[in-house]
């Protein structure tokens, strides 16, 4: 059974914390995951990329410039080089040389909390190819079997939502895309993919969100105060905000629950 297929789900919309609480702490860092954790969210979200050395790491862009002391890409750097860089200050002096995160740190921190909630994992593979990606990102996984969480790997790139379904038959996958295409939908349709994750800039694909409710639509990323109300009267399945404050007190407002 897939996860959004529960009565509880159902029931009302699913908050995911888009790359932690990002508002008040530097993205896709521990400090940032722990800010999200104080807020009834239902799920985290986070992106991955690749070291020059095999190791897979938390970050959303392909370059370390934006959020780091350092510059150039993740896939030039080894993962001793990335950990002496600071991950934080770039936010505020307040979290002066946080690290950046390899994904088995995650989980491992994540176990150790007895985390029960989602994982909305991004292979960010739209950019840089990274070889056997998808395989180590398996392998991760399966060191955690006993773990409580449910996890959704999703990617903008068909090869690796491809590579991953051959090497994972049962995992639930996620499409990432602007527009819903003829192969999202074919995947969609003949269960190669579980969920279709659309960005809710467009007119269009709110429209598609609101008109067609049971399917497994995601917005992303909702943070307009008039967008969250209405996915909640709505009652769509999910959502992907920055804005975990607001949305999680509009929920409860709108929908009556919050947990």
């Amino acid at each position: 059974m897939f996860i959004f297929d529960s009565i509880l789900f159902i029931m009302y919309t699913n908050v995911f914390a888009h790359r932690g609480y990002k508002l008040v702490a530097p993205e896709n860092t521990l400090p940032s995951f722990q800010a999200a954790l104080n807020y009834p969210v239902n799920g985290l979200e986070m992106d991955l990329q690749m070291t020059a050395d095999g190791e897979l790491v938390i970050i959303h862009d392909e370059k370390i410039d934006r959020t780091s002391n350092g510059s150039g890409f993740v896939k030039d750097k080894t993962l001793s080089e990335l950990k002496k860089l600071d991950f934080g200050s770039w936010f505020s002096k307040k979290f002066k040389n946080v690290r950046i995160l390899t994904f088995e740190e995650y989980l491992d921190w994540l176990y150790s909390i007895d985390y029960d909630r989602m994982l909305l994992i991004e292979l960010k593979t739209d950019h840089f190819d990274y070889p056997g990606i998808e395989k180590k990102v398996l392998q991760i996984i399966k060191k955690f079997s006993a773990a409580k969480w449910q996890i959704v790997l999703q990617s903008f790139n068909p090869k690796t939502i491809h590579n991953l379904r051959n090497l994972d038959p049962e995992i639930p996958l996620a499409r990432l895309s602007f527009v819903i295409g003829p192969r999202c939908l074919f995947g969609y349709f003949f269960g190669r993919i579980q969920q279709i994750n659309l960005s809710s800039r467009f007119l269009l694909n709110r429209l598609i969100f609101y008109s067609f409710k049971k399917a497994r639509l995601t917005p992303w990323v909702v943070n307009r105060q008039s967008y969250l109300k209405k996915a909640f009267k709505f009652h769509l399945k999910a959502i992907i905000t920055d804005q975990l404050d607001s949305a999680t007190f509009l929920r409860e407002q709108i929908q009556g629950i919050n947990k």
